[in-house]
């Protein structure tokens, strides 16, 4: 059986919507492991014994925690979590190991890669927005099978401010210029949600409305299917098993 390790950065109800969704891809002979970054009982600083028997790991979303900064107590333990967590994901930058950064999870890659997240208007988007690959997006394991041009959801206040050192840009949309990159041959990063259907999106729009601006039935509304979407976790699978 061929194990997978998802880290949850949340602390309310989505938990275990997360994991749900997560769950549809991983059957059969495939199995997910579960910790959470908030979990103190967790020894992130032996990375080896964390990351042990698994094929790959997976850094889910929040909805709760920003980059580019928290209110009130949030902000202490976001911080106290990224450094609880610091000697797990440099150790899986370091050995390359097979990992899959999504939305929240591709900012954390971004930001021990040395690039801030910032809350920038002009790049956040909520909803389903066209997803365009680049030269390199075309040709990456990662989108293997997957159009030029897809559909994906997104819900993101925060942007990656560039481009991290030595990573490849593999996708972009109209508004957010990094959607998606890969380091070294099998880090990537993702600021859309491929574990997420059109059910799933309205459950989390519902649940932080704050991303919909005030415009929650309106971006219900125009919510699109996304199959080439979700076909990224499953290339990230056939990715681990080689």
């Amino acid at each position: 059986m061929k194990r997978f390790l998802l880290i949850q950065f949340r602390t309310d109800i989505s938990v275990f919507h997360e994991r749900d969704c997560f769950f549809r891809f991983f059957q059969r002979d495939l199995r997910l492991k579960i910790v959470n970054a908030f979990n103190k009982k967790i020894n992130f600083s032996s990375p080896q014994k964390i990351i042990k028997k698994n094929k790959g790991i997976i850094l889910g979303g929040s909805g709760e925690f920003y980059f580019s900064g928290n209110k009130g107590k949030k902000e202490k333990i976001f911080k106290e979590m990224l450094k609880r967590t610091a000697p797990l994901i440099k150790f899986l930058l370091q050995k390359d190991f097979p990992t899959l950064g999504i939305c929240f999870g591709h900012q954390m890659l971004g930001y021990f890669l040395g690039v801030n997240s910032i809350n920038d208007k002009k790049q956040s988007q909520t909803g389903s927005f066209l997803v365009r690959l680049t030269k390199e997006g075309k040709k990456d394991p990662l989108f293997s099978k997957i159009p030029q041009k897809f559909f994906a959801h997104f819900a993101h206040r925060d942007s990656l401010k560039v481009l991290p050192k030595k990573a490849k840009l593999l996708a972009k949309t109209k508004k957010c210029q990094i959607v998606a990159f890969r380091y070294k041959k099998k880090i990537f990063g993702v600021q859309f949600h491929p574990e997420l259907n059109k059910k799933d999106m309205i459950f989390r729009l519902r649940l932080y409305p704050a991303y919909a601006l005030k415009d929650l039935k309106s971006i219900e509304k125009k919510l699109k299917p996304c199959p080439f979407s979700s076909k990224v976790i499953e290339n990230f699978i056939k990715i681990c098993s080689n």
